[in-house]
């Protein structure tokens, strides 16, 4: 075996075919980069390199077309790229093979994980929710290459006519729903170019075809409880947990929920190291909030309702909310008892995350801005909060009524207590 050393013009074109067999130059500057000179003389840049636990060979090219500097610093590309456990010559396979949309979704939901580090593990799931409901089933099959705007066009009509909709029974009992429809359209589309983007970034095709057709906004809820169904719905936790009907983590969870405005995760998923009550409140590490990705803390004050609540929770596992024993780790979602709830109460189309969307409401019926409630609720930008503008509009409202009722109110009292005198004026204004 030769000794490794640097690849050069001159080691090049000094490397001799041998007649009995290929054998290979190793580079010494770049490990697994290396030179194979075959019986017919050809020479062609190659790495050795690992992807997880297998050992890969990508073959760069040939002595001519790729100069030794040009081979080599393709070689350090592609380490690098490995190095964050991307997989080159595979990418090099689908790029060659022309991947279809089916290829590029199982490429993006592995790998594009590596290339978007911060990118939160929910948001993926919804991704993968898109591409494989919406987009697998109608564009699969075509070629990345070949996918044109018309083709997204028509996929986009297909979706919102439902086409993608499914329904999994096993005897009689409804398994899972694929519900498609116009509401899916505008998330899915964005989805899908979402990964185009990263497509083109991985170099696999040129051009976005989904930048150019419209993405319709999402149809955002409005459903707030009033303050009447808000004592209602703790009045239903209440009786259901007092007959056994839903189990008390489960209704703990939902009102801590509702009394703090966090979202489901950050509840149902709670540490006790991440409950201070010296403050009182719940901080969340960047990793375990949506808004996180600047590398910020969630702050989550507790109210005297909610303290009690927690504190009364106080167990011997690492989490607010357990699984049941023998079981470790948090809770999954309560979702059967949930619906026994809005069943009970008769509440129509709330989800728990509407509980957040009330915490909102009431505080701005209290009088509080949206840049509070901006902070209240974690939101990292204002336009998110902005979806609450036409409650603080009514609040505005109600409050100039008020004004209105003062000066007609005392206006009309006014009249009817002081009678016109015609004597011309009092003593003591002459």
């Amino acid at each position: 075996m030769r000794a490794p050393q640097r690849l050069t013009k001159r080691v090049i074109d000094a490397a001799e075919p041998s007649a009995d067999e290929a054998y290979c130059i190793w580079d010494s500057d770049v490990k697994g980069f290396r030179l194979r000179v075959r019986p017919s003389g050809r020479k062609t840049f190659e790495l050795k390199y690992r992807a997880g636990r297998r050992q890969r060979l990508l073959v760069i090219g040939d002595y001519g077309p790729f100069t030794a500097e040009k081979a080599r610093k393709a070689a350090e590309d592609a380490k690098h790229c490995a190095s964050r456990g991307g997989d080159p010559q595979h990418e090099k396979v689908v790029h060659r093979n022309a991947a279809t949309v089916a290829e590029l979704i199982q490429l993006y939901l592995t790998e594009g994980r590596i290339d978007k580090p911060n990118k939160r593990e929910s948001s993926w799931k919804a991704d993968e929710r898109d591409l494989l409901l919406h987009v697998h089933p109608i564009l699969g099959a075509t070629p990345i290459n070949a996918l044109t705007t018309p083709d997204i066009s028509r996929w986009q009509r297909d979706v919102a006519a439902f086409k993608t909709a499914r329904v999994k029974k096993l005897g009689f009992r409804k398994v899972s729903c694929t519900r498609g429809g116009p509401k899916v359209v505008g998330r899915a589309t964005r989805t899908l170019s979402a990964m185009l983007n990263w497509a083109i970034k991985r170099e696999l095709i040129k051009d976005n075809p989904a930048s150019r057709v419209s993405k319709p906004a999402d149809v955002m809820r409005e459903r707030f409880l009033s303050d009447e169904e808000a004592v209602h719905f703790f009045a239903t936790l209440d009786d259901m947990e007092a007959a056994a009907v839903v189990r008390p983590d489960h209704a703990d969870l939902f009102r801590i929920i509702a009394l703090t405005g966090s979202r489901l995760a950050e509840m149902r998923d709670l540490a006790w190291s991440e409950v201070d009550f010296s403050r009182p409140a719940v901080v969340l590490q960047p990793e375990r909030h949506k808004s996180g990705q600047a590398g910020r803390r969630k702050v989550i004050n507790l109210n005297a309702a909610a303290v009690e609540i927690l504190k009364r929770r106080a167990n011997k596992t690492d989490w607010v909310f357990p699984k049941p024993a023998p079981y470790h780790g948090p809770m999954e979602t309560p979702r059967h008892a949930w619906r026994a709830v809005l069943k009970r109460a008769k509440f129509d189309n709330l989800r728990i995350h509407d509980l957040r969307h009330t915490f909102a409401s009431l505080l701005i019926k209290d009088g509080h801005s949206l840049a509070f409630v901006q902070k209240a609720l974690g939101h990292s930008r204002p336009e998110v909060t902005a979806r609450y503008a036409h409650l603080k509009d009514e609040a505005t409202r109600a409050a100039f009524d008020h004004v209105g009722t003062v000066y007609t109110g005392r206006a009309k009292a006014t009249s009817q207590q002081v009678t016109p005198s015609t004597e011309g004026p009092p003593p003591s204004a002459r």
